[in-house]
């Protein structure tokens, strides 16, 4: 008699432990759908560091804003998820691609969710995103925490386009440079001081001038010749491609031809204006 109250009791208690195991695992199913509902439609799209637009904005040179290109500066978030994460893709100081995951799992705070970002200094730190509405105007965030889930720092970026155009993951980097720095309409106006009218868009492309179809600003000053010049490039990979030099003041922007020999380690230096854009 004993025996058999022993055994309905046992099977009673695995009765129990299987059946709040699987009330946890469907509120995990529900908490992980419900973080996707809330975050996804925030995520989604491309997102480049605050600190660095703003310093393009300040100094209207990508040389001089170039200090600000450090880890993480551009994110492209798309609307594909996995059973319990996100993929986010990375540019990585302008200059490397990579892509970590943030998990549908609730971080440090109701606006922030795990990841598997990787502190390459002291792995024991960890890296959380979230968002945050700062002027009725929603920010991502990468949180920086300690082991012992102190915020070390944080890093802020602006959305800069819902849906990435490129394969390149500066992508979003370059579009914006372009917005803040030479997007617009303008004369053109050359040594002989002949006049075109031009326009200049965000996506890198131009019109006006039967000669000039593209542009292309350098930002990414790592792994090439050291420069003191910002440049720009016009029909990249074109046979007529042209580069110069170039300068932002005021309303007017100088496009400068250079002078020195990079491959025998000379910095260039500028040397004559060979067009004016001034700005409409």
């Amino acid at each position: 008699m004993k025996q058999f109250a022993y055994i309905i009791l046992t099977i009673s208690l695995l009765t129990i432990w299987s059946f709040d195991k699987s009330l946890a695992a469907d509120n995990e199913i529900n908490q992980i759908h419900n973080l996707k509902q809330n975050f996804i439609p925030i995520l989604k799209g491309v997102w480049v560091l605050t600190d660095y637009i703003s310093k393009i904005e300040e100094t209207k040179s990508p040389l001089k804003s170039a200090d600000r290109l450090q880890g993480v500066v551009t994110m492209v978030i798309k609307n594909t998820t996995k059973t319990d994460s996100i993929v986010v893709e990375v540019s990585w100081n302008n200059h490397e691609g990579f892509s970590f995951s943030t998990y549908f799992k609730r971080g440090q705070n109701d606006y922030s969710l795990k990841t598997n970002l990787t502190d390459f200094d002291e792995k024991s730190n960890f890296y959380e995103l979230g968002f945050e509405t700062v002027n009725n105007e929603t920010f991502l965030f990468l949180y920086h925490y300690s082991k012992i889930n102190k915020l070390i720092d944080k890093k802020q970026f602006s959305k800069v386009a819902n849906v990435q155009q490129d394969d390149d993951l500066a992508w979003g980097l370059q579009f914006i440079v372009n917005e803040k720095l030479f997007s617009g309409n303008y004369l053109l106006i050359d040594s002989s001081n002949s006049i075109t009218n031009i326009t200049f868009k965000n996506d890198g492309s131009l019109t006006g001038d039967s000669d000039l179809k593209t542009y292309y600003i350098f930002t990414d000053f790592l792994g090439g010749p050291k420069t003191i010049l910002d440049g720009i490039a016009f029909n990249v990979n074109e046979k007529n491609m042209k580069c110069f030099a170039f300068k932002i003041e005021k309303d007017t922007t100088y496009l400068y031809s250079t002078k020195g020999d990079e491959e025998a380690g000379e910095l260039l230096q500028l040397d004559k204006i060979k067009y004016k854009l001034v700005r409409q």
